[in-house]
């Protein structure tokens, strides 16, 4: 409903304005949306609720739970004004995902990170756990694992194959083994000192 004005016409009793009765009628009818808005209808709450309207706060603090609608990959429930399209939802359960341009990049659970585009990084990936891409893994020149180093790239393929397109230099022993599926050592084909 748009909101009601009393006429009160252009001076006192010139007889152009409303009656007594159609101004309150007015003035409950202003009221009533407003307390459906922003209450039960009857009485007036502390949140806001608003199905067809923005509401705008200029630098708020929250001290309580926010929540949001689960929103989805073309239309996160967390974005920005005039990009709508990129930001955060919920993508299930437990789970929270981030989307640039309509499609899901990252999605977060309680077990793992899952990433559908590249990664890059300026400094260290240190990770105590499985990491596993169905992609290639490339460590660019004078990239390091353990105590091996190259001076070319390496690349780790995602069925578990390594190739160097450079010299290959470590500071221990490398030794040639055997493996079975558990990661047992079935035999040492050869040391290298």
């Amino acid at each position: 409903m748009a909101k009601q004005v009393i006429g009160i016409g252009t001076a006192p009793n010139d007889g152009t304005g409303d009656t007594i009765r159609d101004g309150g009628d007015k003035a409950n009818d202003n009221f009533d949306e407003i307390y459906a808005l922003l209450g039960t209808g009857t009485v007036l709450t502390t949140g806001l609720s608003a199905t067809s309207s923005v509401v705008t706060l200029a630098g708020p603090t929250i001290t309580g739970v926010a929540s949001f609608a689960d929103g989805s990959n073309s239309a996160p429930s967390i974005t920005n004004t005039g990009d709508t399209n990129t930001g955060i939802y919920f993508s299930a359960a437990d789970e929270v995902a981030v989307t640039t341009g309509g499609t899901q990049r990252v999605r977060f659970t309680s077990s793992s990170a899952t990433f559908s585009t590249a990664i890059s990084s300026s400094g260290a990936y240190t990770g105590g756990g499985l990491m596993t891409t169905g992609g290639n893994i490339v460590i660019p020149d004078a990239g390091t694992i353990g105590s091996a180093t190259t001076t070319g790239a390496m690349t780790i393929a995602a069925n578990g194959n390594v190739t160097f397109s450079g010299a290959v230099a470590a500071t221990g022993t490398v030794d040639l083994l055997v493996k079975n599926s558990a990661g047992t050592t079935l035999k040492t084909i050869k040391s290298f000192a």
